[in-house]
């Protein structure tokens, strides 16, 4: 019998790195015989997205408000009916939100859990950063604020009140590594099937956006083959509004025909299990799940940018000396040509299982990695 009530709020039901981490805490708290766990979706599915399913124990609700700023405000008649043993979110605005209605107490919730996605003020300024930092001067009301990594722990201690810096701790990221192993044997499309045949694949993942820079993956993939003369394509998993330019950009460089652009997949895994080199080019990340990903489908190397804190905890990972194509052309060929390299990643993979990162959100004793104030 089901005594304990879970309530996870999202803003839309999407395959972000966020989103993602939220629906894996669902499963794991789901899969405990004393759970019923609610997702939350302030709005539907995005464009593009396909409905996702939940297993026994989780009830999606959609269609609080669209999703966007003030969505949230349509929760409230939800969070007067319910008292909750659990509430967990992972966006500032909304985290903000659910901070304040606790403290007035419209939240009624035995523990309040708030993440943070990103590094926002590496990410904004302006008057962009100045809303973000009214949102957090509603934080405190949290049992616990989590960071993703050291980085983001001290970067989040210069614009938190201190009622909500004595909240705050870092939990790294889980990985769900039987659930992706399982769906990296999925069949290749036959359309995918013959692009891997032809050439050893880089693969990228990620939204086509400035901030994950795909076009410095184009840049990447001409100095590796300027270098080499080596006869690479990169494989690139995602859609965005840059989609336009990235093609032109590859055809600018003459490489439209080793640029494979595949959209948005909601199992990319097969793609990364088939791959001879991952490859990650952002300015700035919360956390880049994709690299657990990648490493759980045993990519036998993975390059990336020194882009989020913490990212020399994962074991075997190569990480660029700098954000320009030289130098992540220089990470890359160190994998490409320098051996398997998976067998380095269990370490990480071991460490960062969904069940305990649950027990350390509810407040349970745990040697989980990196937990830690």
């Amino acid at each position: 019998m089901k005594t304990k009530l879970a309530l996870i709020a999202i803003p839309l039901d999407i395959s972000g790195g966020a989103e993602t981490l939220l629906k894996l805490v669902a499963r794991a708290l789901a899969s405990r015989p004393d759970w019923d766990v609610e997702i939350g979706f302030l709005g539907g599915q995005a464009a593009g997205e396909a409905v996702g399913s939940y297993q026994d124990g989780i009830r999606p609700s959609y269609g609080f408000g669209g999703g966007k700023a003030m969505s949230e405000l349509l929760l409230v008649p939800q969070l007067i009916r319910h008292r909750y043993d659990l509430v967990l979110s992972s966006h500032a605005r909304v985290n903000s939100f659910l901070a304040a209605a606790r403290s007035v107490g419209v939240l009624r919730s035995r523990r309040l859990v708030t993440r943070e996605s990103t590094v926002l003020l590496d990410r904004f300024k302006g008057a962009r950063a100045l809303a973000y930092r009214a949102l957090y001067a509603a934080y405190g009301s949290q049992d616990m604020v989590v960071a993703q990594t050291s980085y983001m722990n001290e970067r989040l201690r210069d614009v938190l009140p201190r009622r909500a810096i004595d909240k705050l701790c870092t939990l790294p990221n889980p990985v769900d590594e039987d659930l992706i192993i399982r769906m990296s044997k999925e069949t290749l499309s036959e359309h995918d099937a013959k692009i891997f045949s032809r050439r050893p694949q880089i693969v990228w993942c990620g939204r086509l956006i400035e901030v994950k820079r795909p076009t410095i993956a184009v840049d990447v993939l001409a100095e590796v083959r300027r270098r080499t003369g080596e006869d690479y394509e990169l494989t690139m998993v995602g859609s965005g509004p840059m989609e336009a330019e990235l093609r032109a950009y590859a055809g600018k460089l003459d490489l439209a025909s080793r640029v494979n652009l595949l959209g948005q997949r909601d199992n990319p895994f097969p793609l990364f299990r088939a791959s001879r080199a991952g490859l990650l080019t952002s300015a700035t990340e919360g956390f880049p799940n994709v690299l657990l990903e990648m490493m759980a489908c045993r990519v036998p190397g993975i390059a990336t940018t020194p882009c989020a804190g913490d990212l020399d905890m994962l074991s075997g990972l190569e990480i660029s000396a700098g954000f320009g194509a030289f130098e992540i052309a220089d990470a890359l060929l160190k994998v490409v040509h320098g051996g398997d390299r998976s067998t380095l990643y269990a370490k990480t993979l071991s460490e960062r299982s969904p069940g305990r990162f649950a027990d350390m959100l509810l407040g349970a004793p745990s040697s989980y990695p990196g937990g830690r104030r």
